[in-house]
Parts: C-alpha cells; structure tokens; sequence
C-alpha cells in the first residue's frame, strides 16, 4: 500500500524550529517571485473577487507571499488574516510583512486548516494555496473554510496535481517513473487540484467553477528547475528507481539545461465558489 506525502515538507511543520522556518519561507519566497507565478496569482486574485474593504482569509500563509498581495487588494479600510499551523513561519511572515507597505492591514494567527480558530461567517472570502494538497484528511478543511465565510462569500482553492510535472528531457519513460514516485512522495493528496472542485460544491456552494494555471520555469535558477532534483531524490528514496539511474536523468537533465531554456512546471488548478 502506497503511504502518500512520506516526503512532504508540509504536512507537519507546526513543530519546526525558526531555521527550518526560514529554509521553507526561502522556498515560498522564491516560488511566489517567478513571473509565472505573479501572473496566476494575479488571476486567481481577481477570480476570487478580492475587493477594498474585504476581510479575507489565508489559510496556510506560509511566509506570506499571498497575504501580502490580498493586503494590497482590501486597502486601507480592508483586513487579511493568515492563518498557518506553524508558530516559528508566522515569525518569519510578520518580518517580511513589516518590511512592506501594507503591514497595518494584516493580521498573522496561529491555527489549523481542520479547525479554524475563528467564529462563523467571520470573512467575505477564504483562500487556500497549494495547502490543502499536504494536509492529511484535507477534504475535512473545505467545510471549515465555507463556515467562516458569510452568505454570499467566495471560497477558494488553489493547488497543484504532483503528477501533471513536467520537464524538458530526452528520456520520456524515466521521466515519467520519476514524476509518478516523486508524486506520491512529495504530496499527502497528489490529486487535490483534481478534487476541490467537487469538494466545493458538496459542501454546499454555488457557481462553482475551476480554472487552469501551469506555471513554469526555463532558467537554471528556478523553483520548478529545482524540482527535479528534488523529484530524483524523493524516486530513489521510494524505490521506484536506483541512484544510478536518478543520477543519469539528472546529468541529461542539466544537458539540457546548458543547451538553452528548458521547460519544467506543474498544473495547478483555482476552484470558487459562492456559499449560498
């Protein structure tokens, strides 16, 4: 039997230490910095219907990189609440969040996506972002996401499909044992983009729809370039393929590389909807 997410980052970071925090935060801040990136979350945003005056939700901020730009949207008269189970990366997004403009509308909590420590209909809108993918039993957070939010809210998702990777590679069937071991490993719910959806409109929503987003890097130094390494790592720790074989993909990998720009991204999925 396949146990999912073994190598996740994510699904427990509530215990970690301030160092691992800023390790992971590096990561979220690097990612949320592609121009890929900055365009969907452009989109998604404005899917969701963030408007001046707003108070939103921010399940799982992480270090911040959305919660900054909801802030940005709600404007002076508006709030942003981000909510994420870890204490020492709630640290790390207070700092990154005093350096900008919009710090004074911004409220960072302590708290689960399974059990959100605030009272019904507290919020005109509620996101999460690539978050629900890595929490064990995370359907059971779609449920509390629409009790926060008032009658006539937008709720939202915003999450990946580990198994949709894809990178420039001469080696089609490598590549793909790869992606489909490192799927598995990296993610509790590889599938969750797949899902929400659904998840949505059984919890009662309305107009739900879903919207594709596939960003991507080309350069040497990106997140989704990094990823393969990573994704050979978390095959060779799976069994699905040997050391040697991960090191050989990773060499023609950075063949590639150094031939031009490469293509290597992930779907991910924005589902909404409204709460009757």
């Amino acid at each position: 039997m396949t146990t999912y997410g073994r190598d996740s980052l994510w699904k427990d970071t509530a215990g970690i230490d301030l160092a691992a925090a800023r390790d992971l935060a590096d990561t979220l801040e690097k990612r949320g910095a592609a121009p890929d990136e900055i365009a969907a979350r452009a989109a998604y945003l404005d899917l969701l219907g963030v408007r001046p005056g707003d108070r939103v939700l921010d399940v799982g901020c992480g270090s911040g990189v959305v919660t900054r730009e909801i802030a940005r949207r709600v404007g002076p008269t508006g709030r942003v609440v981000g909510v994420d189970p870890s204490a020492a990366l709630l640290t790390v997004a207070r700092e990154i969040a005093a350096r900008s403009k919009v710090t004074d509308r911004i409220q960072f909590q302590e708290g689960s996506a399974l059990a959100l420590p605030f009272p019904d209909d507290s919020f005109d809108r509620a996101i999460a972002v690539t978050v629900l993918g890595h929490i064990p039993n995370g359907d059971a957070a779609i449920p509390e996401l629409v009790r926060v939010v008032r009658s006539g809210g937008t709720v939202s998702g915003f999450d990946f499909d580990s198994d949709m990777t894809a990178f420039t590679h001469p080696d089609r069937e490598m590549t793909r044992r790869i992606v489909g071991a490192a799927s598995d490993a990296v993610a509790v719910d590889g599938w969750m983009a797949r899902r929400t959806p659904q998840l949505l409109a059984r919890a009662g929503l309305t107009d739900v729809r879903a919207r594709a987003f596939f960003p991507i890097d080309c350069d040497a130094d990106g997140f989704y370039v990094g990823l393969a390494e990573r994704s050979a790592t978390a095959a060779v720790a799976s069994g699905a393929v040997s050391s040697a074989d991960a090191a050989a993909w990773l060499a023609a990998f950075r063949a590639q590389l150094s031939r031009g720009p490469v293509v290597a991204g992930r779907l991910h999925v924005f589902a909404w909807g409204t709460k009757p």
